[in-house]
């Protein structure tokens, strides 16, 4: 079993690697543009001056990016330190979207979570609970179709959060690979008390406060 979450790890790392790699490509031609502009000269042109700006703004903007998304990784990876703490739903899934947001572009589908501001926080582990998510959203993912939604909200009840994962759209009929069952992944979860089921379109977890 243990190497489900291990395959989730693999996953958000890959795209991770992958994103990284985008940013530093898109820096790596901002400077290029600078350095043709500058090359054998004493100074720059006013004419081109506007184009060295333009290049100096865009790769600022992509370091800040990719601080930002480093950001989140790093959180990501801190969510392992221990198998209990306290957390905030918000946190989790805003890393763990903001992760999946290139898998999920690739896709063409929206990722959207509207939660309530007022949630209580939660004393689990946050990264199994990340790990439930992403085998919720990527259950969808994987049989998705172009220009659909996934969109996630939560209610808390009864010493329970209850989050709701909702797929809009039609799926593809010609899906073939392979999803993990809801059995093995509620066996998993069973050890931090997080509940898991499922419907066609709706995957609802429930969360012990």
């Amino acid at each position: 079993m243990i190497e489900k979450p291990i395959a989730f790890i693999g996953k958000i790392i890959a795209d991770f690697t992958h994103e990284i790699n985008n940013h530093l490509a898109l820096i790596k031609e901002s400077a290029g543009l600078i350095s043709d502009i500058c090359k054998g000269k004493k100074s720059i042109d006013k004419k081109e001056m506007p184009y060295v700006l333009e290049s100096i703004e865009a790769i600022e903007n992509q370091i800040n990016r990719s601080v930002s998304f480093i950001n989140y990784f790093n959180r990501f990876a801190h969510r392992m330190d221990s198998l209990k703490t306290s957390f905030k739903l918000n946190s989790i899934i805003e890393e763990l979207f903001e992760l999946l947001r290139r898998y999920s572009n690739r896709k063409k589908v929206a990722l959207k979570y509207d939660l309530p501001s007022n949630l209580p926080d939660i004393n689990n582990s946050p990264f199994l609970l990340q790990f439930v998510i992403f085998y919720a959203i990527d259950t969808f993912l994987k049989k998705s179709r172009p220009d659909t939604n996934i969109t996630v909200t939560a209610s808390s009840e009864n010493n329970l959060i209850k989050l709701k994962i909702q797929y809009t759209g039609e799926f593809n009929e010609t899906f073939t690979n392979e999803i993990w069952s809801i059995s093995t992944v509620q066996e998993i979860a069973s050890v931090t008390s997080i509940k898991i089921s499922a419907n066609e379109k709706t995957i609802i977890i429930e969360i012990p406060i």
